[in-house]
């Protein structure tokens, strides 16, 4: 027996061969699986390659680039001479990376960051702790402060550039321009109607990233994104002009709104759409009221404004011609059960003198001649009851009753504007039409809106819409409505020495909670100058003033006196040496809207005074009669003063004094 047979399997010893065979399969066998591994992991590769899949490009995106979605500059506003309303500048923004700041630094550079900005360190602190790549610290600093963080030259802290929208000439035609909101998206005016155009689009900007997703590319430059740029109609010095003008009435009168609009009725251009009150589109407050645009989104009775169009439609009908007579009926007049008055009663006028004397009869009388088809056809010709199409929010279109319901009486009243509505900018556009020879051209505020490298994307050319009257027509009215300023005439304080301005007053009552007020008013005027060649249409209108006197002649010609004035010498329109100098002696008050009967309350122990104002003596007579008030009557004419005043108590007996003139 041998020795290898005496031992155990395990420590028999191998034949050279038998190993080296064993250890060939072994290395055959794990070469092999390493070989098909890497076939794998080469095909994957392959794969990955040629034919990736979604989520595999998604998670490499992510990996590799970060992106930053960037919003383009907005455009800006110009006037018609290339003036600047609004723009957007540059704002520094502070913003940090609080993954770039170790815990032990925090405090430290809060303390330095927040003397800087002026802020809490606590606060900045807290920014600085935040588990996000970026946080922002503060908005719109002064440069000079975002120089001295730059100085920290700290890696985490950076420099962002923003823009903040900007007015510079703050409060110039705000309602117009309207604001932004902190998101730079436009809440008012043209910047909302137009938003889309000055906003631009906006750039999903791709920044490559290193293996700690930091970004290695620099902030890309903005100026090739801007939003293009709006140029309006409207003119800065006309429009200055029309806001000083507008103070003029705040102070003297007191309203609760005004609105002036100018128009150039050869083009229908917006020279000048001025609010009051108003507001500063740089620092916008919460009440909304400064905010409204009443030229466009207010529609008012119109009151006696309107009779200028209804005078035009009976001649351009062939009823009558301006210089035909028609009888106003000594001032009372008899409609179905109703009856209307004049407050300056006459009997025998010409047609022309119906617009000078504001006679609601004469005025009513030519509406019924004309029908009530005819009337609404014209007044809607001369654009009432439909919106301009400015880009303007909330524009309102103006009612007038349909002609197959209207009653006689409520055609009688719709003539000299009762009854009806209209924005301040429909009036001005017919009056435009007036002054344009009876050619109504389309209203404009927008002239063009380019690019950022100049290039018109639209253009809006003035556009005569339709010719409402003929030119003779337009011219008869015209020269009655210079009559209007003259002597005699209801609005001699709109005069302009050295011009010829034709105009109309009108005093309307206010409608309150859906009725009638006792005591609210609306005045206005409009007009155009120089009548025998106009260059300007101006419409002045001033709601429920609450102060002085509130006829239209005396709360709104001095303002349009104003602007008219400052408009001829900006315009190099020299005056008529033959009308400097003419004395202007005082017309009569602009007489009130016929205001229907006038009405005592009784309380059950006491008489409460209405408002006599603008009324007549005859009025006055028979509102009192039966009351046991004793009257005390000064002077002839209307209503101007009374005492004690509207709204007093007073006992059976008691006496009420009333002076007119």
């Amino acid at each position: 027996m041998t020795l290898e047979g005496t031992l155990p399997p395990e420590l028999r010893i191998e034949a050279p061969d038998v190993v080296r065979a064993r250890a060939r399969r072994r290395l055959w066998g794990v070469g092999g699986i390493l070989l098909v591994l890497l076939a794998g992991v080469g095909a994957r590769g392959v794969q990955l390659c040629l034919l990736p899949h979604e989520q595999t490009i998604t998670a490499a995106s992510t990996q590799r680039w970060g992106s930053v979605k960037l919003a383009a500059r907005r455009g800006a506003i110009y006037d018609r001479n290339g003036h600047r309303l609004a723009a957007s500048v540059a704002t520094p923004n502070i913003v940090v990376d609080p993954q770039l700041v170790p815990e032990e630094e925090v405090d430290a550079l809060a303390a330095k960051v927040a003397r800087i900005l002026d802020m809490d360190v606590a606060d900045v602190a807290e920014r600085m702790r935040r588990q996000s790549r970026y946080a922002r610290l503060a908005t719109r600093v002064h440069p000079s402060v975002a120089a001295r963080i730059e100085e920290l030259g700290h890696l985490a802290l950076d420099v962002e550039q923003g823009a903040r929208r900007y007015y510079p000439e703050e409060m110039l035609a705000a309602q117009v321009l309207g604001f932004v909101d902190a998101a730079g998206r436009g809440r008012a005016g043209l910047e909302k109607q137009l938003d889309e155009q000055l906003r631009g689009g906006s750039l999903l900007l791709q920044r490559r990233r290193d293996l700690r997703g930091y970004s290695i590319d620099g902030q890309r430059t903005r100026d090739d994104m801007m939003g293009m740029d709006v140029h309006t109609t409207l003119d800065r010095q006309i429009q200055r002009m029309a806001e000083r003008a507008l103070e003029g009435v705040i102070e003297r009168s007191d309203p609760v709104a005004a609105s002036i609009i100018v128009l150039d009725h050869k083009t229908g251009d917006v020279l000048a759409m001025a609010n009051a009150p108003t507001f500063n589109p740089n620092a916008v407050e919460e009440d909304p009221a400064p905010r409204r645009n009443h030229a466009v989104q207010d529609a008012i009775e119109p009151g006696s404004v309107l009779k200028p169009f209804n005078v035009a439609a009976a001649i351009e009908e062939g009823l009558v011609s301006i210089d035909s007579s028609i009888d106003c009926e000594g001032g009372s007049y008899r409609i179905g059960r109703a009856r209307i008055h004049d407050d300056h009663p006459h009997n025998v006028v010409t047609v022309g003198e119906v617009i000078k004397y504001s006679s609601n009869i004469g005025s009513a009388k030519l509406a019924i001649r004309l029908g009530a088809e005819k009337f609404t056809d014209y007044m809607r010709a001369f654009g009432f009851t439909r919106r301009t199409g400015l880009p303007l929010p909330g524009e309102r279109a103006g009612i007038i009753r349909s002609p197959e319901r209207i009653k006689p009486i409520e055609l009688a009243t719709t003539s000299y504007g009762q009854g009806m509505t209209a924005t301040p900018l429909q009036v001005a556009a017919a009056t435009a039409t007036l002054a344009n020879g009876g050619v109504r051209m389309r209203p404009r505020l927008v002239s063009r809106i380019e690019d950022v490298h100049g290039v018109p994307e639209v253009i809006k050319e003035p556009m005569a819409e339709a010719r409402v009257i003929s030119e003779k027509t337009a011219k008869d009215v015209a020269r009655a409505m210079v009559t209007v300023t003259e002597q005699g005439g209801t609005a001699t304080r709109a005069r302009v020495p050295g011009y010829l301005v034709a105009g109309k007053t009108g005093t309307a009552e206010k409608v309150v909670d859906g009725k009638y007020s006792a005591s609210a008013r609306i005045g206005s005027f409009m007009g155009f100058i120089p009548a025998d060649d106009p260059a300007i249409t101006v419409v002045v209108v001033v709601d429920q003033p609450r102060k002085g006197s509130r006829y239209g002649g005396s709360v709104a010609g001095p303002a349009f006196a104003e602007l008219a004035g400052a408009a001829m010498r900006y315009l190099n329109i020299p005056p008529d040496p033959e009308l400097l100098g003419e004395p202007i002696g005082p017309g009569p008050i602009e007489p009130l809207e016929d205001p229907g009967p006038l009405r005592v309350a009784w309380s059950g122990s006491e008489w409460t005074v209405p408002d006599f104002a603008g009324r007549s003596v005859r009025d006055v007579l028979r509102g009192v009669q039966g009351t046991g008030l004793g009257v005390e009557l000064k002077g002839s004419g209307v209503v101007v003063a009374q005492a004690p005043p509207a709204g007093a108590r007073l006992a059976p007996g008691e006496k009420v004094s009333v002076t007119f003139q």
